[in-house]
């Protein structure tokens, strides 16, 4: 490009009204002082054919941002749903957990009821099998981690060859139902831990990462490198639009030029008509001087006599040779 000059650009729709009153009515909105130019892009944007470009770009940034927000909110509105799934299952696993450890406490009791109605002696060897009994309940439910010793499975079968009492049997029968409970105690609290572990880790990867503020810092490079990039085009418009504008007043000066060296010349030779007119008659004695001029006023003089006496215009003679001689 040939365009040399500073130029300064603003964004606003038109100058404000100082600056329109210095650029006059009827000029466009752009003021040249020295070489520096100043150019308002919203009058660009009606000059030059840049809209459309400009919206477009604009558009194609926006949706492209939208879509970067977009994305992330979807993807966190699922992370906000696991998270709200954890915490639902949370809460039904909690109120099961209470639901079987409430359980456990109430069966405890009633087995101390029994143990008072039928006046047990803890020492006694009824309790003792009892108590061996209820170890082998527990070996079976394998998360407990309890085994039987041999001399436990060697007594264990000479219970079991004998009549259990009326107390053992109730007790057995309250154990089974505890262990029950306790195996819901202990699913239900690994599951705890479990959904625990789950949201705690999801609100760290979010702390982490934090992906809307990401996201929106994306969507606004986005608009950001839009906007340079429609800023952009308008530079080039306007340089453009100067080239042509300063190729225009180059071939308008041109014309001027040629045009007073036309006009140079024809001085010049008047100059030089003039210069020898005035050789010539300082040549020329006075006598011949004042003879030529009354001859020049007695031939004007002949011609209005002629005129008046054949009632002509002076039009009819126009063109007419004067012989001198005469």
């Amino acid at each position: 490009m040939k365009l040399h000059n500073n130029i300064t650009i603003f964004t606003g729709d038109t100058q404000n009204p100082a600056q329109a009153g210095k650029t006059g009515a009827g000029q466009s909105a752009r003021t040249t002082q020295g070489k520096n130019k100043t150019i308002y892009a919203g009058n660009l944007l009606t000059e030059f054919p840049l809209q459309d470009r400009i919206q477009k770009r604009r558009a194609q940034a926006q949706e492209r941002a939208m879509k970067i927000v977009g994305d992330t909110w979807d993807g966190d509105r699922k992370i906000d749903q696991q998270l709200q799934e954890s915490r639902d299952r949370l809460r039904e696993l909690r109120a099961t957990y209470k639901d079987a450890r409430d359980g456990i406490k109430a069966l405890e009791a009633k087995s101390e009821e029994w143990t008072e109605y039928y006046e047990v002696d803890p020492d006694s060897e009824e309790q003792q099998d009892l108590e061996l009994l209820k170890k082998a309940q527990a070996e079976k439910h394998r998360w407990a981690g309890i085994e039987l010793t041999p001399e436990e499975n060697a007594r264990l079968n000479e219970i079991n060859q004998k009549e259990l009492t009326e107390y053992q049997k109730i007790q057995l029968e309250l154990n089974e139902d505890i262990w029950t409970y306790k195996d819901t105690v202990y699913t239900s609290g690994r599951a705890i831990e479990k959904e625990n572990a789950v949201i705690r880790g999801i609100r760290l990867e979010r702390l982490k990462k934090d992906p809307m503020v990401k996201a929106q810092q994306q969507a606004e490079n986005v608009m950001e490198s839009a906007r340079k990039e429609a800023i952009g085009m308008i530079v080039e418009e306007a340089k453009d639009h100067l080239d042509e504008e300063q190729e225009e007043k180059e071939e308008e000066a041109e014309a001027v030029k040629e045009k007073k060296e036309e006009q140079e010349e024809i001085l010049e030779k008047r100059k030089d008509r003039e210069d020898v007119l005035e050789e010539l008659t300082e040549d020329m004695p006075l006598q011949e001087m004042s003879d030529l001029k009354n001859v020049q006023t007695e031939i004007q003089q002949e011609i209005q006599n002629l005129v008046s006496k054949m009632s002509l215009v002076e039009e009819d003679i126009k063109g007419a040779k004067v012989d001198t001689n005469v």
